[in-house]
């Protein structure tokens, strides 16, 4: 498919597509939401459904396809996009958008120290790696079997490289799966309450952000009927059939609040790592 979208539809179709990839990764099936503010937490319901959740925010940190409808880009790179030139702002509506995009890039792509054993190939370092790509590894490997994590095993060998450790992709191979219980087991267990409200908050962001716009596109039909009938006016830039059908949906879905409730994790689970 062509990438003929104009801005607004492009927009459209990001935010669509980003709120959806959130409500499939913050919800009350796979986890539930513990304590109060300003000491909450999440926890997943089993084991499969963390290994889900880094299976979709591997996704959204990922790129679109390049013969998508829209230009080839991130999720998160997107909402930057569109916080940076919005379509629909109205008496600063983006504003938590903003905050909450910022918030969680600058967070991803802080580098960290992390101690690691790797049984496998017997060794021990002190291993330099930023939020982004290790969640993006982990991720990567919940989705495949080792048989086609072969990029993520020449990732680690590169990452190994830097910390003073050569192996060979054999060895890279083998080392996989004592990255995965450091980084997804344990430090994916630790992160997630954190990652679930910056993801939390985007989904907000976008609900507060699209209210404006729901506000005055909505048009009520006249008659005493029950459901209520509605339908919505399109901005004339909107000209695709598709962006016509991101835009009604997006519009039906920001009608309601998100899953969750707004909330703030506890600082216990944002010392580390």
């Amino acid at each position: 498919m062509a990438v003929k979208s104009s801005s607004i539809e492009q927009e459209v179709i990001i935010l669509k597509a980003a709120k959806e990839l959130i409500d499939s990764m913050v919800n009350f099936s796979l986890m539930s939401l513990e304590g109060n503010d300003p000491d909450s937490n999440i926890l997943f319901k089993e084991y499969t459904h963390q290994r889900f959740f880094n299976i979709i925010l591997v996704d959204f940190l990922s790129r679109t396809d390049k013969k998508g409808p829209i230009k080839q880009t991130s999720y998160l790179g997107g909402l930057r996009e569109i916080v940076n030139n919005p379509c629909f702002d109205e008496n600063n509506s983006v504003h938590n958008l903003k905050v909450a995009t910022k918030d969680f890039k600058d967070w991803l792509e802080q580098e960290v120290e992390v101690d690691v054993w790797l049984p496998s190939i017997n060794k021990e370092t002190k291993l330099k790696i930023s939020r982004l790509d290790f969640l993006k590894m982990t991720g990567n490997i919940s989705k495949h079997n080792y048989l086609k994590a072969i990029g993520v095993a020449e990732e680690l060998k590169e990452i190994l490289q830097k910390s003073g450790i050569t192996v060979d992709i054999n060895e890279a191979l083998l080392a996989l799966a004592d990255f995965y219980e450091r980084f997804h087991t344990d430090i994916l267990n630790y992160h997630s309450s954190t990652i679930a409200e910056f993801l939390n908050n985007i989904r907000w962001g976008i609900y507060d952000y699209l209210q404006p716009e729901l506000n005055k596109s909505i048009v009520w039909e006249d008659g005493d009927v029950t459901p209520p009938r509605y339908r919505y006016t399109y901005p004339e830039e909107i000209q695709s059939e598709f962006a016509k059908a991101c835009y009604w949906e997006l519009m039906n879905e920001v009608k309601s609040k998100p899953f969750m409730r707004k909330f703030k994790v506890t600082k216990w689970l944002k010392l580390r790592y």
